[in-house]
């Protein structure tokens, strides 16, 4: 068995996906279709990216099940509320079902953080890898204030390391 770890990003306060997250879940879409995957999606609430009464997770699985994804392939829901949450509470769920691959799906623009979080937190875990969705359609207004905030992001865990 292998896993797709989707990475949250915003929605709406109606809950309408961003664009960051629609591309995510394209991506997953296509992973989904070439092999025996099961699906773990993260994100819960914050005031940066859902504020509404419902995880951000719930609505990328409804986004999913519209898309052909049968309901018993989405194995967990996570409930974090930033990139650290993102691995540290999906990694009891890779110890569970001990997958022979774990593919993470994140944008382009978060990449570089995701990788040393995933590093530090799934250390033990040697065969996991991202695949890249595209920011490349996401308005500029939009895009660029978190590709700033991924910089400092960035720099905060070069300078003080993964705080978990």
């Amino acid at each position: 068995m292998k896993i797709i770890l989707v990475l949250g990003s915003p929605n709406e306060p109606d809950g309408t996906l961003s664009e960051m997250a629609k591309t995510r879940l394209a991506v997953c879409q296509k992973l989904y279709e070439t092999g025996n995957y099961k699906i773990v999606l993260t994100g819960g609430f914050g005031p940066h990216f859902n504020t509404t009464d419902k995880p951000h997770a719930y609505y990328l699985m409804q986004n999913l099940l519209l898309n052909t994804i049968r309901y018993d392939d989405i194995i967990a829901l996570i409930t974090s509320s930033h990139s650290v949450e993102d691995a540290t509470l999906s990694k009891w769920i890779i110890a569970k079902y001990e997958p022979e691959e774990i593919i993470i799906v994140t944008s382009e623009y978060h990449f570089e953080r995701a990788k040393i979080i995933f590093d530090a937190v799934y250390a033990p875990f040697s065969d996991f890898s991202f695949v890249l969705a595209s920011s490349g359609t996401v308005d500029p207004q939009i895009l660029n204030p978190l590709i700033q905030h991924e910089k400092i992001a960035v720099q905060d865990l070069l300078d003080h390391g993964v705080r978990f």
